[in-house]
Order: C-alpha cells, then structure tokens, then sequence
C-alpha cells in the first residue's frame, strides 16, 4: 500500500468488511489515484498535470488510472465534487447545533474558512485553478453543487426574513457575495507569504462583519 492510502480518510482497516476483497481494493485503489491526483492538479495545475503525471504520483501504471477515470476531466471533476460534498455535510450539520439564523451565518462562515484552511490543495484547485468551461459546466449542473447553493440561499432568506440582511436583494447574490468574500480572505492569506496572526475565530468575525456592515467607518 502506498502513501497515499495510508494518509487519505479510506484505508484499508477503514473500507467496509462487507465489501468482498476484490472491491476493497478497488475502492483503495481508486482513492490512492484521487489524493495523487489531488496533490499533482495543486502543484502543476489543471492543464500542466498529465495522467502519466498523476499514475506516478500514485505508483500506479498509467492504464490502471484509466481503468477508473476516462480522462483527467473526469478525474478532476471527482475531486471537486467529493470536496464539495465534505463541505456542504459539515455546514449542514453545524448549523444544525447552533440556534438562530445569526449563528448560523457565523457557523458557516467559521467552518468554511477550517474547510479550505484544512484542505489546502483543494483550495488551490477550486480557487485559484483557471480551469475549463466544460468542468464548470458540469459542476454547475451536479446535484451536490445545487445543494450547496440551496443550502446557502436558504441561509440568506431566513437572514433577509429576520432583517439581518438586505430584502432588496436576491438571495442567490448575497450568497455569492459572502463566497467571493471567503475565498478572497484565504487567498490574500496565503498569497502574502507571512506569518499567520490572526486565528479562524477572528478572521470568521472580520469576515462576518464586512459582509453584514461593509467598509464604511462607524
């Protein structure tokens, strides 16, 4: 087995013992391909990085790559949908133990910023990757993308219901407002290179309040 099972959420102790042997590894096998894959698109990008370069990050031949993937757009496009999938089950179930459409806000905000601050090469690959329409495309159109959505926008009408937030504007909007938000703190973060001096508690509550206040000076 190699690194890349021994590091990654499924491992072999960890694959369900109802799954016959043959399955086992199947899955092992095409979750080792997923993180190398993962790690190649963070370091060279989505256009650079190659299917050669991704079976040797895994110590797999190259054919037993395609015996799971089509193409590297499949294969990318997995990565992303899985990572969303991760996301949107963590904010589903914070915001089920908070009270009050306020904590929800801060909960989301919060557990985004440890999401991308914990899953650096996704961040990369979701963010600063200029990748094709045709991935965008598709992901748009998955179910886990659309609930994602729906679970923010939802967040943002009970926000607008409670007059947290703006009525004169569609939800869907300030949705991708505090999203542009977010992703522009962590890339800032990371691009400026220094020491981080500012925890995820106070980042989420500047965040929180530029999104609820603005810039202007009280």
């Amino acid at each position: 087995m190699n690194i890349y099972s021994l590091n990654s959420e499924i491992t072999e102790e960890s694959v369900p013992v109802l799954l016959d042997r043959k399955e086992r590894h199947r899955l092992l096998r095409k979750t080792d391909i997923i993180r190398a894959a993962e790690h190649v698109f963070a370091l060279k990008g989505f256009h650079k990085a190659t299917i050669q370069d991704i079976a040797r990050q895994a110590q797999y031949a190259t054919g037993t790559v395609y015996l799971y993937f089509a193409d590297k757009d499949s294969l990318y496009f997995s990565i992303v949908e899985e990572k969303i999938k991760r996301l949107l089950h963590i904010l589903k179930l914070k915001a089920s133990q908070v009270r009050g459409t306020r904590e929800k806000l801060e909960s989301s905000i919060y557990e985004s910023l440890r999401f991308f601050d914990k899953e650096h090469d996704f961040f990369r690959i979701f963010v600063r990757e200029e990748s094709c329409w045709s991935i965008k495309s598709k992901l748009a159109k998955s179910t886990t993308a659309q609930e994602r959505k729906e679970f923010s926008i939802k967040l943002m009408k009970e926000a607008q219901a409670e007059k947290i937030i703006r009525r004169d504007l569609l939800p869907g909007q300030v949705s991708d407002m505090l999203e542009f938000i977010i992703t522009t703190f962590i890339f800032n973060w990371w691009e400026e290179g220094t020491e981080r001096k500012k925890d995820l508690k106070v980042m989420s509550g500047i965040i929180m309040d530029l999104f609820l206040n603005g810039v202007k000076q009280r």
